[in-house]
């Protein structure tokens, strides 16, 4: 059963429709009855959303007979806390969010063809009591439990916000922030599909794309619900997550050097940059893979409807936050030891490695959200204690 209009946190600490089952009054306000899902955040307070992503859980112990290249001991079924949900637990613990959002490759569909890895991750995730909404990533596809059984999963977890509709991908939906009865900013949660090894199961609903990009029926999805919420107030706020980027992030990050060729050998930080801005952060460490929308025609209709933020996954290496042509662009901060992830060394220079050659750093990329309009204030990275940290770049300048 598809959950809808669901206040996510409200101050009573209920879960309910739109009418409260504590008593609360029904929401009068019809823009608030446009999203997907409301978070109701208390007054008082900044709201604050964390971004995870990429968590990728590897199950060695799942592995496919002749897959070469993997960690046997690294990422051993056993493993998994260590690698994952400790860092997992103690950057929600810290950060304390309003809201949770998961930009992509919950799992690596392959190493979970029994679905075991997917069902212990949104235990843990259950375990917080804080909404939550994931998008499908590249790889969480590869899944021989197929994209309709782990949406299931997704739609049947308590606090989880998330929907299966019928529009290419899967999981296409917005998450709306309420406060003191407004509605104050609408994040649109998309498939960005391009998961090439999707699974045959995957593939049966017909809805499954494994090229990268948003198709026109998400397009037409948006656009319109985007159009409907500015028509009624225009003050809300707009962002976008999903898990690969378009091509325009390359011009986002061209003012720091980025060129999108060998990043990996000529990486960017941009906390050490002689010409940071205000605001920026964060670190580039490899060329973008699968970069779509080549001609900006999505974006040009993004900023018209108002976007002012886009949070993606995908490159593990990077992490950077900017803010171009008034639109910040954030990759989020490797939220896993799994795959590819970055390593703090001696010196100062950071290497990308599935293997601990270094510090991991790991973590998640914290959001504010000013309460007075809505608008993003600076976003930054939390670095768990044993995993960077807060970590002094002018050492290093």
């Amino acid at each position: 059963m598809i959950k809808k209009k669901i206040t996510a946190l409200l101050l009573c600490g209920c879960i309910a429709t739109s009418l409260c089952a504590c008593g609360g009054k029904e929401k009068k306000d019809p823009v608030l009855e446009i999203p997907d899902f409301i978070v109701e955040v208390p007054t008082g307070k900044d709201p604050v959303v964390l971004q995870l992503t990429d968590t990728q859980i590897i199950d060695a112990g799942q592995t496919r007979p002749g897959r070469g290249g993997v960690d046997t001991n690294f990422w051993a079924t056993d493993q998994v806390e260590e690698r994952c949900y400790d860092y997992v637990a103690e950057t929600v613990a810290v950060t304390n969010p309003d809201l949770i959002i998961l930009t992509g490759d919950i799992v690596y569909g392959e190493f979970d063809d029994n679905g075991t890895a997917l069902l212990g991750f949104i235990e843990l995730m259950e375990s917080f009591q804080i909404p939550w909404a994931p998008v499908f990533g590249n790889h969480d596809n590869e899944s021989a439990m197929g994209v309709d059984w782990q949406c299931q999963q997704l739609e049947n977890a308590k606090y989880c916000l998330f929907e299966q509709k019928e529009l290419t991908g899967n999981g296409n939906y917005s998450v709306g922030i309420e406060q003191g009865g407004k509605l104050k900013r609408v994040f649109y949660m998309l498939d960005s599909n391009g998961c090439g090894n999707a699974s045959s199961a995957s593939m049966e609903n017909g809805h499954t794309k494994t090229g990268s990009g948003f198709e026109s029926d998400q397009i037409d999805w948006f656009t319109m619900q985007i159009r409907e919420i500015k028509e009624l107030d225009p003050d809300v706020k707009i962002s976008f997550a999903y898990h690969i980027q378009q091509r325009i992030f390359g011009r986002a990050y061209e003012e720091y050097g980025f060129t999108n060729v060998n990043t990996k050998e000529n990486p960017i930080n941009i906390d050490t940059h002689p010409n940071k801005k205000e605001g920026d952060f964060g670190y580039l460490g490899r060329d973008m893979k699968g970069p779509w929308d080549g001609g900006y025609l999505v974006w040009e209709l993004m900023k018209e409807l108002g976007t002012d933020s886009i949070f993606v996954g995908h490159e593990h290496c990077n992490n950077a936050s900017v803010v171009y042509d008034g639109v910040r662009f954030q990759y989020g901060q490797k939220s896993s030891e799994y795959d590819r992830f970055n390593n703090l060394m001696p010196d100062g220079t950071i290497v990308g490695a599935s293997y601990r050659a270094g510090t991991p750093l790991i973590g998640g990329t914290v959001i504010p959200i000013s309460e007075a309009d809505g608008s993003i204030l600076t976003p930054y990275v939390y670095l768990c204690k044993n995993a960077g940290g807060n970590i002094d770049w002018s050492q290093w300048e």
